[in-house]
């Protein structure tokens, strides 16, 4: 199968051929693979959308939009934003569920050449408060209930979706109503800025992930390329495979946009591949099921919790779910069993996806027989652009097989992180490759992630950093020592625990403990289960917590 993967990369890649790649040298005297034939910039991108244009593309709860209709729609954001003052490189935030509205300001952000940043929309008021500090953001997007708390931010224009106008906001219709549903010209070059998506970082504060439009792309054409060698080898042993492009393509999509799994997976993918996009507001197994059957979803692209909770659902018989082709996964690993069940009960096949919002979500892929074959595995590199190594601590490759740090090297990879180049020259060298913080190994041409070397609980997905839960339980004045780490579960492949050593005669319980955090954490990062230890916490040589035995200790 190797042999036969690498001979159809070789022949696509070929002079003249769809993906055809070329040598480049970068402004840092950086070599890398590059795409002959590529879109100069997103709105370039999106323009590729209209060979489906008259294509029921976008669906959500009663609403259903053409691709034309979604175009149209993002090029007036686009010219409301200039309208507002916003120039190219200006930064943008949205922060809201998804919903159409999403779709059409993130489309109008980008066609216009700002960059835009898509806050989780799970954060509290001071969160989000940070986050639009941080990124100088000049303009809000958001749903009335991410607006709440946000007065103080009076140098933010705020534009609120579904709402009439307000003295403190803009309705979305009111911002775009007469605007032209024309592209404003703008001259973007693939080395702009795009992007700002705000991931955990392992010293606590998130740190923004500044990406070009360069970087975006390299992963839709990626991925695109691999989805076009999986496909000619499955046509060879079966005439009934799925083709790559198909009018009866329809991806669930039930991750927040805020994701590069929701943003480029979900959405991104499916204007270049004419897919249709059924949107959840909020994800519900029972919801989901009932969707499949009514839209014949072909496609699902979420963390491996959901597909798990599909499989389980005592009603999915009642369905008819034919339909299912692809049950994606990322943003974590499934347990083994949980992929041959979902491969014996769907007819679909199931498929895994590994990377990081530092390299546009581009790393690995892995799907049909190969994962199920496979299925500790994060698949094999995407070709063509995609490098991926294991490394010591002095950045040398260890052999074949050693365990080590995985490190990646692709134009996809970002521009560094916004206002820290501190952290971006800790991950990232001269030569262009990104230290991810993931420990792994090669076995032949799959990768496998067997730990991580930051100090990062994964809770269906959501990358969540222990030193800033820390932070805000050590703000409790009755707490001498905590330490927060990760433990296994069923459902969400890890939940966050911490045992706690308080100060000498001082009482504290966890319903306490949760509402002192409420304000000052997000609900996922607020630990599932706190420990109270009678002495203090066990530490290592190094003078550190000693985790791997709190973990033991404390797992459930």
């Amino acid at each position: 199968m190797t042999d036969v993967f690498n001979e159809v990369v070789q022949q696509v890649t070929a002079k003249g051929q769809m993906f055809e790649t070329k040598e480049v040298l970068n402004d840092n005297g950086v070599t890398y693979t590059e795409y002959a034939n590529f879109a100069e910039n997103l709105k370039q991108f999106f323009d590729i959308g209209l060979t489906h244009e008259e294509k029921d593309w976008l669906v959500y709860e009663n609403e259903r939009y053409t691709y034309k209709e979604v175009y149209e729609r993002s090029a007036q954001v686009a010219n409301a934003l200039i309208a507002s003052g916003i120039k190219k490189g200006d930064r943008v935030a949205i922060c809201m569920q998804n919903n159409p509205e999403y779709i059409f300001s993130f489309m109008g952000i980008m066609g216009m050449g700002a960059v835009c940043v898509p806050l989780n929309s799970w954060w509290v008021p001071s969160e989000v408060i940070y986050g639009l500090e941080h990124s100088d953001a000049k303009l809000l997007i958001a749903d009335k209930k991410r607006l709440q708390g946000l007065e103080s931010m009076t140098d933010v224009m705020k534009v609120v979706t579904s709402y009439a106008d307000d003295e403190n906001f803009t309705s979305f219709n009111s911002f775009v109503e007469g605007q032209a549903s024309s592209w404003p010209e703008v001259e973007i070059n693939r080395n702009d800025y795009a992007s700002i998506y705000y991931t955990s970082g392992s010293t606590g504060r998130p740190k923004g992930v500044l990406s070009s439009q360069k970087g975006i792309l390299s992963t839709m054409f990626s991925w695109t390329c691999y989805s076009v060698v999986a496909s000619q080898i499955a046509a060879k042993t079966d005439p009934n495979a799925t083709p790559l492009v198909s009018p009866e393509l329809a991806v669930l999509h039930c991750v927040p946009l805020f994701h590069v799994t929701g943003s480029h997976s979900a959405f991104l993918m499916s204007i270049l591949i004419g897919r249709k996009i059924v949107m959840m507001k909020k994800w519900d197994a029972g919801e989901a099921l009932k969707i499949i059957e009514e839209e014949k979803v072909s496609d699902i692209t979420g963390v491996p919790t959901q597909t798990w909770e599909l499989l389980s659902h005592p009603k999915k018989n009642d369905y008819d779910l034919s339909s299912l082709k692809v049950l994606g996964g990322g943003g974590g690993p499934r347990p083994a069993e949980h992929v041959k069940q979902l491969d014996e009960q769907f007819e679909g096949r199931p498929g895994i996806g590994y990377g990081l919002s530092e390299t546009n979500a581009l790393a690995t892929l892995g799907n049909g027989d190969e994962y199920v074959n496979h299925p500790s595995s994060t698949g094999r590199v995407v070709p063509p652009l995609t490098e991926i190594k294991i490394l010591d601590n002095d950045w040398n490759e260890v052999a074949e097989g050693e365990l080590g740090e995985i490190a990646i090297k692709t134009p996809a990879s970002m521009v560094g992180y916004w206002k820290n180049d501190e952290a971006t020259k800790e991950c990232m060298n001269e030569e262009g490759w990104f230290r991810t913080g993931d420990l792994g190994k090669f076995e032949g041409p799959f990768l496998y992630i067997v730990d991580r070397v930051k100090d990062m609980v994964i809770r269906g997905g959501e990358n969540i950093a222990c030193p800033e839960v820390e932070a805000a339980i050590y703000e409790h004045e009755n707490v001498l020592e905590v330490c927060v780490f990760g433990v296994p579960d069923t459902r969400l492949g890890e939940i966050v625990s911490c045992c706690i050593y308080l100060k000498p005669g001082e009482v504290l319980d966890d319903e306490e403990l949760r509402n002192f955090l409420a304000n000052k954490l997000a609900p996922f990062k607020i630990p599932a289960v706190f420990n109270f230890s009678e002495i203090k916490l066990p530490r290592l040589a190094s003078e550190k917590f000693d985790k791997p035995k709190l973990r033991k200790m404390y797992s459930i």
